[in-house]
């Protein structure tokens, strides 16, 4: 035991020194393991999110090729070629005509036998093509073109029973499509084929070894935070696609970090230190108060401490503690509104903010509980915009963004303060609300559809006539919640596709049945 108390009062001083050090210490290691994770799940969702995007591409165009090899018209025509012989022109009449809209890169058609019927200037294509019809009846794979790699999928034509042919669409990885998926990830995409970078929208990457060190890639003495993204024929590919993020910019913000903390530190010790000193000179009852309020400080809280009109020392000591302890506590409170900011952001589309579909994933569980808690009926109203590829070609992809901003606020003040409004990917949307009746959510979709039609866009002096297509579908209760998020989209985006097939600007309702055979849509408008 130390023998005075000045001596224990520095003896305090200097074990309080030491505390601040080491509760410094572990507040900078424990943000650099939060941002280091932060980095990471910030990485791996971004990887996620292109995945899915990767994965909508490519439904996309299985879509559109189910469209084409399921017209008859087509059909009738490559009978026609196969058989009789003549001139394709009429084919390819008929498919820019009705076809020619659909946002692919290529187009072939090809015979049983291999002959080009539509599309000779694509001879790499069909030699491509060929060989696969040697392995598989129909499929999605990649295959390299000029700058890029194609997305290309293929499917096998009949018409009376007769093998007529093939026809393949394809969709490029180019560096537009990797700059314009930068826009919204803020990484780098790398195309790596056997072992080197084959497409970047790093330049200075392409054509360097793809190396991986410590599960990092290593380009030019740089390391990038890597995640894969996956494609449908990655197991059969020699084209693999990943995500990345260079280190050298969090590697920055820790350094920034440590030399906060390190000032801090040193702030806070050489403050203790005169703390102590005058503490040592005026020790009496305000120094037990004081005491008092520096073991609640450390105990992580941060009570208010009134000031006092005392000039003495240690008075003034105590209101300098005082406003100290109300700039944490307002420093605390900014922290917080920083965090639900970030929150929100996470949740919601950066251009419509709107949900985004991660939060729709987290609030479903939730709703699909309450519905069936209160016996309600939860829809899932799927629309986007008729002929979106048109408004961005004919007035830019400025107005297409205003288009889609003008179609969020109308679902805002079409939508009930209960629903839920989803920006999911591109001119897609989905509404999910819960009502005590299964046709509100036909009135719904009919309210945002005419309000559409009756309000539109107006983008530098220029009026843009919008329109939307809608699909409804209802939630089955009996299945898990994911099962029945998963079936609900399906379902919506079946009668989605119905109402575009019977020409756009109409609601369309999917209705589950018992049996084995197809589902039935009902026109809503």
């Amino acid at each position: 035991m130390l023998p005075t108390y000045r001596l224990r009062l520095i003896a305090y001083t200097i074990l309080l020194v030491s505390f601040l050090t080491a509760t410094m210490a572990y507040t900078y290691i424990y943000s650099r393991d939060v941002i280091l994770e932060e980095a990471e799940n910030s990485v791996t969702n971004t990887s996620l999110l292109l995945n899915g995007n990767v994965e909508l591409e490519e439904k996309a165009l299985q879509r559109y090729i189910e469209l084409v090899r399921t017209d008859l018209r087509i059909k009738e025509y490559m009978f026609m070629l196969v058989k009789v012989g003549t001139d394709n022109e009429a084919l390819k009449s008929l498919y820019d005509q009705h076809y020619g809209w659909l946002p692919v890169k290529r187009h072939i058609i090809l015979s049983a036998n291999g002959r080009i019927l539509l599309g000779k200037e694509h001879k790499d294509l069909a030699q491509t093509l060929k060989k696969h019809m040697k392995i598989s009846n129909q499929g999605i794979f990649y295959a390299h073109s000029g700058n890029a790699v194609e997305m290309v999928t293929w499917a096998p034509v009949s018409y009376q029973a007769t093998q007529l042919g093939i026809i393949a669409l394809t969709h490029a990885i180019d560096h537009e499509w990797m700059e314009r998926h930068q826009q919204y990830s803020g990484g780098y995409l790398f195309l790596e084929n056997n072992g080197s970078i084959l497409l970047s929208n790093l330049p200075s990457a392409e054509g360097e070894l793809f190396l991986l060190k410590d599960g990092h890639l290593d380009i030019n003495d740089e390391l990038y935070q890597i995640r894969p993204i996956i494609l449908s024929s990655s197991n059969n590919s020699p084209y693999h696609l990943w995500y990345a993020v260079s280190m050298r910019s969090l590697l920055a913000k820790l350094e920034r970090h440590s030399r906060i903390v390190l000032l801090l530190t040193l702030s806070g010790a050489c403050a203790i230190l005169w703390l102590g000193l005058i503490i040592v000179r005026n020790f009496n009852k305000p120094l037990s108060e004081l005491m008092h309020i520096t073991r609640s400080v450390a105990k992580g809280h941060l009570p208010v401490m009134t000031q006092t009109r005392n000039k003495n020392e240690i008075y003034m000591l105590s209101n300098q503690f005082a406003v100290m302890l109300q700039a944490l506590r307002e420093k605390q409170e900014e922290i917080d509104r920083v965090h639900q900011e970030l929150e929100q952001s996470a949740i919601t589309d950066s251009l419509t903010r709107l949900y985004n579909r991660r939060y729709l994933q987290e609030i479903f569980p939730r709703l699909m509980s309450q519905a069936q808690r209160d016996h309600l009926f939860l829809a899932g109203i799927l629309l986007d915009l008729d002929h979106f590829k048109q408004i961005n070609d004919r007035h830019g992809h400025l107005a297409g963004d205003h288009c889609l901003i003008h179609l969020a606020q109308l679902l805002r003040e079409t939508s009930r303060p209960n629903d839920y409004v989803f920006r999911i990917g591109g001119e897609e949307f989905f509404v999910l609300s819960i009502n005590d009746n299964p046709q509100a959510s036909q009135v719904l979709g009919e309210k945002i559809r005419s309000s559409l039609e009756k309000h539109p866009a107006a983008f530098k002096n220029t009026i843009i006539p919008i329109t939307t297509s809608i699909g409804i579908s209802h939630t089955d209760t009996t299945l898990k919640a994911e099962d029945a998020l998963t079936h609900l989209l399906y379902h919506a985006d079946k009668a989605l596709y119905r109402a575009k097939e019977k020409g756009r600007n109409q609601i369309q309702i999917y209705h589950h049945t018992d049996s084995k055979s197809d589902s039935i849509f009902d026109n809503a408008s």
